[in-house]
């Protein structure tokens, strides 16, 4: 009984690593892409076998409706239904709620084609609300508000075509021909990874028969092939040491210690919120605080020093009070 119990166990395990590596309609995937994804992830599975499984969860009574397959060509394309509604087992109040947090924390952050991928998963968190509202109460969505700290820039816009291309590509290793902006001619391209940065999102490239790397807006991106060639050398492309080594201006740079006095109220929400867990701050008189923290000297640390405006002055590093009032200087003087 036990070695039956573990045969029915594996198989259930594979069929649900089968689904997952279904994209959902209009794009598909061909029984051998999928073998390829199982057994790049270790999974111990034949093409056989997943032939097999994707026959019988097409042709069942709970799967035929999710599970689509393209016949109309060979090799056949596998996908997951459109407009199929996504259930989450086990919805309570606590799940129900968390998941209305995050779309709302999520909404002003990122792409409306990213986010039109979670829509099923928060339809169904005010779904379970609407079920379960109070008589007579209000819903949750009217006591609670999500309030982002901060100016932030509307995200730009990108075609969800465009965007599904570009996961596909990646996740799958895939070169791509791309039209970008205005552009009438297209490139051939390596996809290596995606990076955002809030408004925008970059896609780190190398153009065909070139070794430097380049950096594509998305949004910018009017049309893209997914093409059947590998991208070449991937496996030597390292995200983390390439970011590390400032190639996109990113949170990274020498460590510094950070010195500067704040003036009026303006260290008080660090006292609650601190920069880090090297934070120390220090009261100087009634109305001035110093901070002491090590940070990475960074472009997006001026940004965030200026903008205390005329109630900081950096001590150390001098470096770092140089070029910060260099520039106060220089705005000073736009004002006359």
């Amino acid at each position: 009984m036990m070695a039956a119990s573990a045969t029915i166990s594996n198989k259930t395990y594979r069929v649900i690593a089968l689904l997952q590596a279904l994209p959902r309609h209009p794009y598909k995937v061909t029984s051998n892409e999928i073998h390829q994804r199982l057994i790049s992830e270790g999974h111990d599975i034949t093409r056989r076998s997943i032939e097999r499984y994707l026959k019988e969860l097409s042709e069942s009574q709970a799967f035929r409706a999710l599970v689509q397959c393209d016949d109309s060509a060979t090799p056949y394309g596998w996908s997951i239904a459109q407009k199929q509604s996504l259930s989450i087992p086990g919805m309570d109040a606590q799940m129900a709620a968390t998941w209305d947090l995050v779309s709302r924390y999520l909404t002003p952050l990122m792409a409306k084609d990213v986010l039109a991928k979670l829509e099923p998963v928060f339809s169904e968190a005010r779904q379970w609300f609407e079920r379960h509202r109070p008589m007579g109460k209000r819903y949750w969505s009217d006591k609670v508000a999500y309030v982002p700290r901060g100016f932030h820039l509307e995200p730009a816009a990108v075609s969800r075509g465009i965007a599904d291309q570009v996961y596909d590509a990646l996740y799958r290793n895939r070169q791509i021909e791309i039209w970008y902006k205005d552009k009438g001619e297209s490139h051939r391209v390596h996809p290596f990874a995606l990076v955002d940065r809030g408004a925008v999102r970059y896609l780190i490239v190398r153009f065909w028969n070139y070794k430097d790397f380049r950096h594509l807006a998305l949004h910018r991106l009017r049309k893209v092939h997914v093409l059947d060639e590998e991208v070449e050398r991937a496996s030597d492309f390292d995200l983390d040491r390439y970011l590390k080594e400032g190639n996109m201006n990113l949170p990274y740079g020498e460590s510094i210690e950070l010195v500067m006095r704040l003036y009026g109220r303006a260290a008080d929400h660090l006292y609650e919120t601190p920069v880090n867990g090297s934070q120390t701050l220090r009261e100087v008189s009634a109305d001035v605080t110093e901070l002491r923290v090590q940070v990475n000297s960074t472009e997006e640390l001026k940004w965030w020093i200026l903008g205390f405006g005329a109630n900081v002055e950096v001590l150390k590093p001098i470096k770092l009070r140089d070029e910060i009032r260099d520039e106060m200087l220089r705005g000073a003087k736009r004002y006359g």
